[in-house]
């Protein structure tokens, strides 16, 4: 096992743990914008938040600094430590949990998309680049959730199809599935609403929503704007 493979792993999922909607909600004062994201409640999205309570530009801000996190810390770990394809991924893996499942600034933790995105960026990019022109079309017809889940799930196949490296296929696959799980938080209060377990999965899985998309909770939610 490699020590220098273990220090890039360790450090990216410190690197996806930067909490970059926390800060930007710290250094604006924004005390309504913090009590408001709820972890617990699985489907408050901290870039819904800031765009309600900052404005788009704040928000725009605080998701390129995501990104960014994934997509820097995987090129130096790729450059300068010298990982091979198998470390890399697991670094990249580890930067989508860390960013999901931070260790500190919990009830600001995103959803690990934008983190993801970065990832994609540097390791899958013309995968990240279906992926992203799904989400575009998603938003245009205010179906953001329901076409990024597409989107993300696309990108293990695509890069199949494209005869990626086995260890980045397997990183794809994880990624997606700690997206899922992290969307999975706080179902059990969909359920004890009156919705059965398998339509409350199902409606966080795919629409990232708690109730049945075309409802009038769902549209008031505001959970058709971009998750984070």
């Amino acid at each position: 096992m490699s020590r220098t493979g273990l220090l890039w792993a360790a450090g990216a999922y410190l690197a996806g743990t930067i909490p970059s909607t926390w800060m930007v909600a710290r250094a604006k004062r924004a005390k309504e914008l913090i009590s408001a994201s709820r972890r617990s409640a699985g489907e408050t999205d901290p870039h819904i938040l800031m765009a309600k309570h900052l404005g788009v530009g704040w928000t725009a801000l605080a998701a390129t600094v995501d990104v960014l996190k994934g997509l820097v810390y995987v090129i130096a770990a790729r450059q300068w430590g010298h990982l091979d394809n198998g470390w890399l991924a697991l670094a990249g893996v580890l930067v989508v949990v860390g960013h999901s499942f931070p260790f500190y600034a919990q009830q600001m933790a995103g959803r690990g998309v934008a983190a993801a995105a970065g990832v994609y960026l540097a390791l899958l990019p013309w995968e990240m680049v279906v992926a992203g022109v799904l989400i575009v079309i998603g938003g245009s017809i205010r179906a953001t959730s329901l076409f990024t889940t597409l989107g993300m799930a696309a990108v293990p196949l695509v890069a199949a199809l494209q005869g990626q490296p086995g260890q980045f296929l397997a990183m794809s696959t994880a990624v997606f599935a700690i997206l899922m799980i992290r969307r999975l938080e706080g179902i059990g209060g969909v359920v004890r609403s009156g919705i059965t377990p398998g339509r409350a999965v199902g409606y966080r899985c795919v629409f990232d929503s708690s109730s049945r998309p075309g409802s009038a909770h769902w549209w008031r939610s505001g959970e058709e704007d971009t998750p984070s």
